[in-house]
């Protein structure tokens, strides 16, 4: 009898030591998975002194960015599509943001200025800046009605105007101006886009629009200050813009491109993908990473996205569904959509 209980006491043993190993073994595979993913897992170290943030909203096939001082000054250049407008006044609102002290339509077409009405009648805007482009689409004259009504009134953007943020913080404008460029190969709109460079100590970045080769030419030949940090790629990556020499004088580190998913305009062009790779740029895509962040403190920066996007996505373009890439309104829809 003794020896049976003693049988049955080892079992016992073996059994109550099973929960014990399975512990350690779940315990130690949760430190292999932290070790080998912390990197991933650990958020991006926070930047020091007064931090500039520049926001690519994720707008689909169309164009949104903010900036925001230290100060808590706030620029927005485009809202995107009609349909986007709530998405844009909701990014503001996630950011505290209930005044804009001004708001830019670089040209008149509805991927850029669809969405600013709506901004206009939810968020308090001091200054509006426009290209001087007219246009004949419902969806612009809305945007003159909504400006009319919450701001009063329109500056036209000329090269060389400076608006100075924050302390040591400018935006310039380095075009569009006169004579207008006509005639050009994509669209006469999109060539007389606002061009904008902010500039913050050692960061700086290129906002273009739906810039032109005629456009870019143009700034080359003016000797305009293009060389950057940072380069907004002009109108989603299409083939019309973002050529060699272009991109040979600008020297930019990042380059953030603004398009949809699931665009029917081949944006972005795998040539102009191409272009950017050769000049050695780190680039982010909205649709493939979401809302795009660059902080930056006028000594170093960080960018940050709301997904990760694989190396072999980010350099692969679309193939071109419609044969407008204009960004105007496509033949057989009603005007302004």
């Amino acid at each position: 009898m003794s020896a049976g209980r003693g049988r049955r006491l080892a079992r016992g043993g073996r059994r109550g030591c099973l929960p014990i190993v399975a512990g350690i073994v779940a315990i130690a595979a949760a430190l292999w998975l932290f070790w080998s993913f912390r990197d991933k897992l650990a958020p991006p170290p926070a930047l020091k002194g007064k931090v500039l943030y520049v926001h690519a909203i994720d707008v689909g096939q169309g164009d949104s960015h903010l900036i925001v001082t230290p100060e808590r000054k706030a620029v927005l250049i485009d809202a995107g599509s009609a349909e986007d407008g709530p998405r844009v006044v909701a990014f503001l609102r996630r950011l505290d943001i209930r005044e804009l002290d001004l708001a830019v339509a670089t040209h008149p077409h509805a991927d850029h200025i669809g969405g600013m009405g709506y901004v206009l009648e939810a968020v308090k805007v001091k200054s509006f800046l426009d290209s001087g482009q007219e246009h004949t689409t419902l969806t612009y004259r809305r945007m003159l009605e909504a400006v009319k009504k919450h701001v009063g009134r329109i500056t036209i953007a000329k090269a060389g105007q400076r608006f100075i943020l924050d302390n040591g913080i400018a935006l310039s404008v380095l075009g569009p101006r006169q004579p207008w460029l006509q005639n050009v190969s994509g669209s006469d709109l999109n060539a007389n886009s606002i061009l904008l460079r902010l500039d913050y100590g050692n960061f700086s970045m290129l906002f273009t629009g739906d810039a032109e080769d005629e456009t870019e030419a143009r700034l080359l030949s003016d000797e305009a200050p293009i060389d950057v940090k940072a380069l907004k790629v002009a109108h989603h990556g299409s083939r019309h813009s973002t050529k060699e020499l272009f991109l040979r004088a600008a020297k930019p580190e990042i380059a953030i491109i603004s398009c949809g998913a699931t665009n029917r305009y081949g944006h972005p062009a795998q040539a102009t993908l191409d272009r950017l790779r050769r000049a050695g740029v780190t680039l982010y895509r909205t649709d493939l990473h979401g809302d795009i962040t660059i902080a930056a403190n006028g000594e170093g920066r960080i960018v940050t996205t709301a997904r990760q996007a694989a190396d072999a996505d980010l350099w692969r373009g679309r193939r071109p569904e419609a044969s407008n890439d204009s960004g105007d309104d496509l033949p057989g829809r009603p005007s302004g959509q």
